[in-house]
């Protein structure tokens, strides 16, 4: 087979015309159901029946699924890819269709305007993103994405801490979900885990987690902080909103800090001149243009950790399903 050649600037300019039919393909799968009829190979016939749909066009809409990578064609039929269906079939523990709409939803809005954005001509429209309401809407969809694939990536980042064996409790900063907790007390029973997040968010992790033993302490880190002290303290891509500069946030999470503790940080790290990696650039475009960007760049978190007087620091870049980031670390003097 010969394969097309990908990277020419005209090639490049040509596959991005695909982007929106995939976005489609995507979303009216998602929305038909057609992955779940797909568990097992099935003749497009048999699932026209089933769905109600004629079968040409039902078809070519399977081929494109094929060829978008979301589906297998074979002599039986068509079938959702095995490595696509534990995110996309209801009731998996791993169902990621609200999580993927909700994404979707925040990643595109604003679409339409896009060069009165660039121009910063646009008038304000919807919510504000990632305010209180923001995620207290979409705990869920959160919570869908942490099961999934957020805790899978997350978790090593700790268990792998030199500290971990021996630490005596944790402060996890706006964690979203319970879900790391929950993995987390599946291998340390022992361990204390304060779980520290916007009020409604706090409620709703209270709710979900009423079986576990959690410390869940509702606020806003812009003005308060629980107490500590912390063997660990744990910040999974929530340090974004603070209102007095990143270097005074950091320190006063160091201040939190037991003797010996580690500050944990999980960020993007923007490099190339904030031109790189571009699922961060490209996929925080529209949010950036609409309420500022917020992403951080190649150590700038580690920076804010030695001004704070934490040492011993360490750095990795990681890459995940959902992105490549930066994983910090650094400890505040016995």
């Amino acid at each position: 087979m010969v394969s097309p050649d990908r990277s020419s600037g005209a090639a490049r300019l040509l596959q991005t015309l695909e982007g929106p039919i995939r976005y489609a393909l995507l979303d009216w799968a998602l929305e038909s159901g057609v992955f779940g009829f797909c568990e097992s190979h099935i003749a497009p016939d048999l699932l026209g029946r089933r769905m109600e749909l004629p079968v040409g066009p039902l078809t070519l809409a399977l081929r494109a699924l094929v060829a978008a990578g979301f589906m297998e064609a074979g002599e039986a039929g068509f079938r959702t890819a095995p490595d696509i269906l534990p995110f996309v079939k209801t009731g998996s523990p791993r169902d990621m269709v609200e999580t993927l709409r909700m994404m979707a939803g925040t990643r595109h809005a604003g679409l339409g305007q896009f060069g009165a954005l660039v121009a910063g001509k646009a008038a304000p429209s919807g919510a504000r993103l990632f305010g209180e309401a923001h995620w207290d809407a979409h705990h869920r969809s959160l919570a869908g994405f942490h099961r999934a694939v957020g805790t899978d990536a997350t978790a090593p980042c700790l268990t792998g801490l030199p500290e971990w064996p021996h630490a005596r409790n944790l402060l996890d900063i706006g964690p979203g979900s319970s879900a790391l907790a929950a993995r987390l007390l599946a291998m340390r029973p022992d361990l204390h885990i304060t779980l520290f997040d916007l009020p409604p968010v706090a409620e709703r992790i209270g709710a979900e987690a009423e079986s576990l033993p959690l410390a869940i302490m509702p606020g806003n880190y812009n003005r308060t902080l629980p107490d500590g002290p912390f063997d660990i303290i744990w910040c999974s891509m929530s340090l974004y909103f603070h209102d007095g500069g990143l270097p005074a946030l950091i320190a006063r999470l160091a201040e939190r800090l037991a003797p010996g503790g580690v500050l944990v940080s999980f960020h993007e790290a923007l490099s190339d001149h904030r031109s790189a990696p571009p699922e961060h650039v490209l996929g925080r475009l529209l949010p950036a243009l609409r309420q500022g960007d917020v992403s951080f760049a190649e150590g700038e978190i580690a920076d804010a950790m030695a001004a704070a007087g934490l040492v011993r620091p360490t750095s990795q870049h990681l890459s995940t399903a959902f992105g490549r980031f930066r994983l910090d670390a650094a400890r505040k003097e016995v």
